[in-house]
Parts: structure tokens; sequence; C-alpha cells
């Protein structure tokens, strides 16, 4: 009898994991957040980390690959859409965090890739600290008192 099985015990056959593991999948892919999906699907954060875990283990290499560069290419866009921000950003508080959001996209990028962080991107990312700390702040002024 399915009364008698505990609460959460094998409620769903390995094809129905596995069907669900692919919607979450999908999803995820599109770019929704765990949450996001969670919500949609009526599922925990982590029965979505879950489900996705089941998806990569009943992924070919091939498709992991492919994920690895959507992933990249997703990292590579708010990379692009940080620069154009920075171009914005008025205040020296404003082009740090900015900076800071930059040197992390880059830093994940490198960890997706297996790199380690270009020496080359450190030292633009030291250059242009040094930089906003030398110009006055076109807000504030130059920080004389």
């Amino acid at each position: 009898m399915a009364g008698d099985k505990p609460l959460g015990a094998g409620t769903l056959t390995p094809a129905e994991l596995d069907k669900e593991a692919d919607k979450v999948y999908r999803l995820f892919k599109r770019g929704n957040s765990r949450q996001a999906i969670g919500r949609a699907l009526g599922m925990s954060t982590d029965v979505v980390e879950r489900r996705l875990a089941r998806a990569r283990k009943n992924l070919g290499e091939d498709s992991l690959a492919d994920m690895r560069t959507d992933r990249e290419s997703s990292l590579a866009d708010m990379i692009r859409e940080s620069y154009r921000n920075l171009d914005k950003a008025e205040t020296v508080a404003e082009k740090n965090a900015v900076i800071r959001t930059i040197a992390d996209l880059n830093m994940k990028v490198a960890k997706l890739l297996g790199l380690e962080m270009p020496a080359k991107v450190t030292l633009e990312m030291e250059k242009a600290l040094e930089l906003l700390h030398t110009q006055p702040d076109p807000v504030w002024g130059d920080g004389d008192l």
C-alpha cells in the first residue's frame, strides 16, 4: 500500500525523477535561479539542487561542455555590462563596487576554465583602483576638508 510508506520515501520512480531533473535543468539553463525554480515547481532549494545534480549526472560529457560554454558566455555578458556600468558610475564608491564586480566575474570565468586569475587582469584592476583613488570624485569633490 502506498499509504504504508514513510513520508517522502520513494514517492517518485527513477524515471519520474529523471523527467523532473530534466525539467529543472532546462529551467536552470534558461537562467532561472534555484529559488525561482523551487517556487515555480513547489520544491525546496535542496530538492532543486538534488534534481540539478541528477540531471548533470545523466548528461553526457558533450552536454557538460555545452553547459560550461553557456555559463562562460553568460559571465562574458555580465562582464561587458559591468564595464558599461563602470563608464556610468559617478562616485568613487560606485566605481569601486563595479571594479570589485568585474574582478569577481573574471575570477569565476578563470575558475570555470580551470585557470588562475591572469596576472594582466589583476594588474589592470590594480591600475584602475589607483586611478580611482587619485582622481577627484565628481560628486563629492576631491576630499579636501
